[in-house]
C-alpha cells in the first residue's frame, strides 16, 4: 500500500519544510528521467507522480515546472505532461559543449594530478571492467559519472567542474540508448584507459586526443542508435 502523500498545502512551522520538500520532488524526478525510469515520451500526472513519492502535489507541481526549464519535461495540448523525447539536436549541443570544457579539464588534470587522483581513476577504471563483465548496467553508469567528476577535481578548477557535472547529468540520459549496441562497455573503458594512461604520464596532449575520442566514439554510437530506434516514437531526429 503506497504511502500517505505529505501534504504540502498544509501549514507549517517553517518555510523550510517546503522547500526541502520541492527539492525533494525535483531531485528524484530528475534523477527517475536521467536514468529512464521515466521514459522518453511517457505521459505523467501529478497525482500519480505525488503518490509514487509520497509528497503532495503542490511540491510536485514546483518540481516540474523547474523540470520544464532545464528541458527534461514538457507540457503538451490534450497531453499534459511528457518526459521530453531524445533529441538528436541537444545530443550534439551537449557534445558540442563537452568537447570544448572537457578537453581544457583534462589537459588541466594531466599537468596537475595527484598520484592519490591518478589511482582512484585506476580504481575506477578497474570497477568499471568487473561491471562490464558482470553486465551491471547501473553500476556502469555510476562509474562512468564518478570518471569524469574524477579528471574534473583533478583540474583544479571548481566552476569548470560544475560545468561538466550539469553536462554529464544531461548526458546520462543516452547512456540506456547507446548501451543498445554490443560491446560498447568494453569500447568505453578501453578509452577510459587512454585517459588514464595520458594523465599518469602527464601528457596534456595525449590526454585531450584521448578524451575527443571517447566524446566523439560516444556521439556516433548514440546517433547509430537514435536513428534504429526511431520508431518508438520516443526519439526527434535533427
Amino acid at each position: 500500500m503506497p504511502s500517505q502523500p505529505i501534504d504540502e498545502e498544509k501549514p507549517r512551522a517553517t518555510t523550510g519544510a517546503h522547500v526541502s520538500l520541492r527539492d525533494r520532488a525535483y531531485d528524484a524526478l530528475k534523477t527517475k528521467i536521467i536514468n529512464c525510469e521515466l521514459r522518453p515520451g511517457e505521459v505523467l500526472t501529478v497525482a500519480s507522480l505525488a503518490e509514487d513519492l509520497g509528497i503532495g502535489r503542490t511540491p510536485v507541481i514546483q518540481a516540474v515546472d523547474r523540470l520544464v526549464t532545464d528541458g527534461l519535461i514538457e507540457v503538451m495540448p490534450r497531453k499534459g505532461i511528457v518526459v521530453s523525447p531524445i533529441s538528436l539536436d541537444e545530443i550534439f549541443d551537449i557534445i558540442e559543449v563537452r568537447i570544448l570544457n572537457e578537453c581544457q579539464a583534462v589537459r588541466w588534470a594531466a599537468d596537475k594530478a595527484t598520484e592519490a587522483e591518478i589511482e582512484a581513476m585506476e580504481a575506477n577504471l578497474q570497477a568499471m571492467r568487473r561491471a562490464s563483465q558482470e553486465r551491471n548496467i547501473e553500476r556502469l553508469i555510476q562509474l562512468d559519472r564518478e570518471f569524469h567528476r574524477l579528471i574534473s577535481a583533478a583540474a583544479g578548477n571548481p566552476v569548470l567542474s560544475e560545468i561538466l557535472g550539469n553536462l554529464h547529468d544531461r548526458s546520462v540520459r543516452f547512456w540506456f540508448v547507446s548501451l543498445r549496441a554490443p560491446d560498447h562497455n568494453a569500447r568505453v573503458c578501453d578509452q577510459h584507459a587512454c585517459v588514464v594512461d595520458a594523465i599518469r604520464a602527464h601528457d596534456p596532449v595525449a590526454a585531450e586526443a584521448a578524451i575527443r575520442e571517447h566524446i566523439v566514439a560516444f556521439q556516433h554510437n548514440i546517433t547509430n542508435q537514435v536513428l534504429l530506434n526511431r520508431p518508438a516514437g520516443n526519439i526527434r531526429s535533427a
